[in-house]
């Protein structure tokens, strides 16, 4: 039997490997390019997209029930998200047409760690932010948007320091901003859906808005820590009508989101809802494990005025905020809300008409169990609403 040479099994092999890749590229959907015009500061420039036939062929059957957004708009002219696919005209116009002024109460020590964080996240997305922390002269404090005080820097002066706030606001910006937020080192805002809740309110109306807690005042309070919204009226009647009348507002001392609460309710400011139409919460006095995974504190279900939830239906799908996020976990929840999506799941824009359950809160009635203030009563709240707005507050 004649042997076959070296040099046949070679040039089999060779031609046995060349057909098997020659089918696997056959097999393989054909490659084009997408061109897109993206805006720069001095015009349009040119971004190359490989993009398949089968892409393609996706993206054509769903243009008939995609929103009609101007194609110019299709991406964002921000640098941090140009390279992002995404459709932002309506976060665009919401931040642009509602403007909000912030402030946090802080201490130097954070300036490094938290404030790091909520500059680099969910901050720069706010009309104005301010942060209020005591001037410690030994120190060489920089950081942007300081506010600095002389005001003892410990947890029994935060009401002095929140009085100290909004009576600058009040004075330097009530006419700048119409709506006025408090939030805290360790608050996580969505911007964005904070401004559309807002949009759907008039801020010519005492509006007060946050995570409501039913205790201490006629009608509660908001989570100092799960952030509260204040609207240009309610912030002028809180100065006028509660800080500059002596004795009716505490401003010294306390738990400062209850002396603003009842500061608030005494001034004539009315609470305003801000949960969804499935009676879901938007701003969170807790961090979103607790909320997720849970379980709450028996101090949150006890305190709250809507009945606190655990799970896939804790949360409104419009959420607002959370409270005890430290910067790992703020870093981690901006990545994953601006630089990650979901292929194939778009919001449904036409099924946010009446999302929120808008308009007053009234205060509960005398079957609700809620703890009194120093020296009140339940009956306090409920009887004679007048002869309690009028009361002194500031001594105990």
């Amino acid at each position: 039997m004649t042997r076959l040479k070296p040099v046949f099994w070679m040039t089999l092999v060779l031609s046995i490997v060349t057909l098997i890749v020659m089918i696997f590229i056959l097999m393989q959907p054909t490659n084009e390019k997408l061109l897109i015009k993206v805006p720069e500061k001095n015009g349009l420039r040119d971004t190359v997209i490989n993009i398949s036939s089968d892409d393609q062929e996706s993206v054509k059957e769903s243009e008939p029930v995609k929103e009609k957004e101007p194609v110019t708009e299709r991406t964002i002219d921000d640098p941090e998200v140009a390279d992002l696919a995404l459709q932002i005209a309506k976060a665009k116009r919401v931040l642009k047409q509602v403007k909000v002024a912030c402030f946090i109460t802080t201490q130097p020590s954070m300036i490094r760690s938290k404030l790091a964080a909520v500059s680099n996240t969910w901050a720069p997305r706010i009309d104005k932010i301010f942060y209020l922390m005591t001037d410690n002269k030994t120190m060489n404090i920089s950081f942007p948007n300081l506010l600095l005080v002389n005001i003892t820097n410990d947890r029994q002066h935060l009401t002095e320091k929140t009085v100290f706030a909004f009576k600058y606001l009040y004075k330097h910006h009530l006419n700048e901003f119409e709506w006025f937020l408090k939030a805290d080192d360790d608050s996580y805002i969505i911007v964005e859906n904070l401004k559309y809740l807002l949009s759907q309110y008039n801020s010519s109306k005492p509006i007060y808005l946050g995570h409501h807690f039913k205790h201490y005042s006629q009608n509660g309070y908001m989570s100092g820590g799960g952030s509260y919204v204040l609207s240009r009226e309610a912030l002028r009647l809180l100065v006028e009508n509660g800080y500059n009348v002596p004795g009716r507002c505490r401003q010294k001392g306390g738990a400062e989101d209850i002396e603003t609460g009842r500061c608030l309710t005494k001034a004539g400011a009315l609470v305003h809802s801000s949960v969804d139409n499935r009676d879901r919460e938007s701003f969170h006095p807790m961090n979103i494990y607790g909320y997720i995974i849970g379980p709450l504190p028996k101090w949150i279900v006890n305190y709250d005025r809507n009945q606190a939830k655990v799970g896939n239906d804790c949360c409104s799908q419009l959420t607002i905020s959370f409270h005890y996020t430290g910067p790992k976990l703020m870093s981690t929840l901006d990545f994953l809300l601006y630089r990650t999506s979901v292929y194939g799941r778009n919001l449904d824009y036409g099924r946010l008409k009446n999302f929120f359950k808008l308009g007053t809160v009234p205060p509960p009635g005398p079957e609700t169990k809620i703890i009194p203030y120093f020296f009140e009563k339940r009956e306090d709240y409920y009887k004679n609403a007048t002869a309690w707005r009028l009361r002194n507050n500031t001594v105990l």
